[in-house]
């Protein structure tokens, strides 16, 4: 994704980024007492980089910022990056407050069908695969390249609640959000087929992926 928006108020830190078609969003808890507010930008490409470095550790970070730069401090680890001026637009209005379908699946499962349901859909150079509700509980993932084939994946959810849904999107994006996302299941909420979605983890709220669906027809 793009740069990263890292605001920290209450003793929390709250990170977000975004592309325009999808956002991620992740809150985590300051383990030392600032009464400070901070509202920073960061380059996306930094905070790459400082990931693949951090990875599987779990050594506290110290995070000093400046004026124009940020600083992470580890025990063996000193990284630095600029900070990016003017403001980060404001995503709060992308995120939806209320849900006219919601999905409980197992995260492995999803994951699973949606990847063999998009193996056509990359072959025919077309990343889309549409999901559709039924009340048996089943959910159907299917995608259709004409040069290619069609191919359809059911799962069992744990449950459905709301109203019948169909809706395509980016299999990269939501492969992409769910391998992002900790726990076995999932609740995933639509507002409807041409509404931005939000996945969650189930018994998580420090934690979210949103995507915008694609239109097909």
């Amino acid at each position: 994704m793009s740069d990263k928006h890292c605001p920290k108020k209450n003793g929390e830190l709250n990170c977000i980024a975004t592309d325009s078609h999808r956002l991620a969003l992740r809150k985590a808890k300051i383990e030392t007492e600032n009464n400070e507010s901070y509202n920073v930008v960061i380059p996306g490409k930094s905070l790459n980089e400082l990931s693949k470095i951090i990875d599987d550790s779990n050594e506290l970070i110290d995070i000093v910022i400046t004026e124009n730069q940020i600083l992470f401090k580890a025990k063996h680890l000193l990284f630095f990056s600029r900070l990016l001026e003017g403001n980060y637009p404001d995503t709060s209005r992308l995120i939806p407050n209320e849900s006219k379908t919601e999905i409980i699946v197992n995260t492995k499962e999803f994951l699973h069908a949606i990847d063999r349901a998009s193996l056509l859909a990359r072959e025919g150079r077309n990343n889309v695969v549409k999901l559709s509700t039924f009340d048996s509980g089943v959910i159907e993932i299917s995608s259709n390249t004409p040069e290619v084939g069609k191919v359809v994946e059911e799962i069992q959810s744990q449950s459905i609640d709301g109203e019948e849904l169909k809706i395509s999107f980016s299999a990269k994006y939501m492969m992409d959000a769910l391998k992002a996302l900790e726990g076995t299941d999932i609740r995933v909420s639509f507002t409807g087929a041409m509404r931005p979605f939000v996945i969650k983890p189930l018994h998580d709220e420090t934690t979210l992926q949103l995507i915008l669906p694609v239109r097909t027809y």
